[in-house]
């Protein structure tokens, strides 16, 4: 089984509020390179609002932590080098 990828896992885990709330602080959480560009900074606010999810601390700002999973799943694909997609381009 293929580790995740931009295209079929990572770009749908931000909804649209994440990134609106985001892109007004300066990140757009639906651009790729931009999420490639800070993923240890989103990884560590991810681990920090699931660790407190009591307090409205980490990231999604107001909303619930991230299950387990799914941060689990983001650093996979950082730690895999950020594919992109898991489809080769047809030629």
């Amino acid at each position: 089984m293929a580790g995740p990828t931009w295209d079929d896992d990572i770009k749908d885990f931000f909804t649209q509020m994440d990134v609106g709330c985001m892109r007004a602080r300066g990140l757009d959480l639906s651009d790729y390179d931009a999420v490639k560009n800070k993923a240890d900074s989103i990884l560590f606010q991810l681990k920090r609002r699931a660790a407190n999810p009591d307090q409205n601390v980490g990231m999604p700002k107001g909303g619930r932590p991230w299950p387990q999973e799914k941060i689990d799943k983001f650093e996979a694909w950082k730690n895999a080098g950020f594919p992109k997609s898991g489809t080769p381009p047809t030629p």
